[in-house]
């Protein structure tokens, strides 16, 4: 154990490094397994550098364990938890992430238990493992995610809550891109408005992204600077993102599925391969996917409700639609997804274009 002065201006302060008593909880674990002191090893230094900004022992200090509070653990491992990689599946495994909160938590028990530290024990009971198995993160359902949107416009920086959901669901940016774009993203053309990245908030993998927005939704987002937001659209934290979706899903969503905010991605990239006749390919784009396998989970048929279709066909006619009565159509219509009404409507649009310009 090391003792040492650190001098500022206004006062001396003592600082106890514990880097040998980090070597002793490795070396414990040499003895009878290099394999476990190889992953023991790695899982602190990744949470050391992390959270403590610290990759050598030396400079490590009790008060810098002491600091490490189950508060920013939880929320530590919750952000492994929800790191996607280039493809939008989890960085890492459920696995690997119990491994380091079980070394950082039996690290701390070591350190308390040989009195080198003062830490409340009990309280690391809070920071819990993960299920062994990762659910794949679910497509929100359109008109639940703008009934999310309703209903977060009403709490505090309301406006920024509901314009971020409508311009993830738009865009299918994560919302690590959302919180750094700003207003020189923006370009408006005849048609709509372009939204591309510039080199301080590229995407994931530093890529670069580009995405079209409707004028009238860009009238919306133009109201964020009515409320002081000149500079970064969204004055939000990742950490609020998450809380909202937990309150979402505790107070209007009845489906049973914990929604994340990828599941407002999902929505956008699928609404993309419907709107553009099943294309994959555009669908790729719009997630900006490297890998087309990616895209294809994303476009899973139980996300869009559709199952046994090839025995449904069977039994169903097709022209059955031509031959009910108007009211029966439009009450059946008004039973379906809206994500198919829209795709319905976008269709009419369409076509009533067409007509007129002949």
């Amino acid at each position: 154990m090391v003792a040492a002065l650190n001098t500022n201006q206004n006062a001396v302060q003592m600082v106890t490094y514990i880097g040998d008593h980090i070597n002793d909880f490795l070396n414990d674990y040499k003895k009878n397994s290099e394999s476990s002191f190889r992953n023991y090893r790695s899982s602190l230094n990744k949470v050391f550098k992390d959270l403590i900004k610290k990759s050598e022992y030396r400079y490590i200090s009790k008060e810098d364990i002491e600091n490490l509070t189950v508060s920013r653990l939880k929320d530590y491992f919750n952000s492994l938890h929800d790191e996607l990689n280039e493809d939008d599946e989890p960085k890492y495994k459920n696995a690997t992430i119990n491994r380091h909160i079980s070394v950082i938590k039996e690290f701390i028990r070591y350190l308390r238990n040989w009195d080198i530290i003062s830490y409340d024990l009990d309280k690391l009971n809070l920071v819990k493992s993960l299920p062994d198995t990762r659910e794949e993160i679910e497509m929100i359902p359109f008109d639940l995610a703008m009934e999310y949107a309703d209903y977060f416009a009403k709490e505090e920086q309301g406006l920024e809550k509901s314009l971020i959901i409508k311009l993830a669901t738009e865009t299918a940016l994560r919302a690590s891109e959302l919180l750094t774009v700003d207003w020189s993203n923006f370009t408006e053309v005849e048609d709509g408005v372009i939204l591309k990245s510039n080199g301080h908030n590229k995407g994931k993998g530093n890529k670069e992204w580009i995405d079209k927005i409707d004028k009238e939704l860009y009238e919306e987002l133009l109201q964020l600077k009515e409320i002081g937001n000149t500079d970064k659209l969204f004055n939000l934290t990742y950490k609020q993102l998450r809380g909202m979706m937990d309150r979402g899903n505790n107070l209007l969503n009845k489906t049973g599925i914990d929604y994340s905010f990828h599941s407002f991605k999902k929505l956008a990239v699928t609404m993309c391969y419907l709107n553009n006749g099943n294309c994959i390919d555009t669908a790729m784009k719009k997630a900006r996917h490297s890998n087309v396998n990616t895209t294809m989970r994303y476009l899973r048929l139980t996300n869009l409700n559709v199952t046994g279709i090839i025995s449904a066909k069977m039994n169903t006619s097709e022209e059955l639609y031509k031959t009910v009565s108007h009211e029966l159509l439009l009450e059946c219509l008004e039973e379906m997804r809206p994500e198919m009404l829209l795709l319905l409507n976008n269709k009419i649009k369409n076509k009533s274009s067409e007509s007129d310009s002949l």
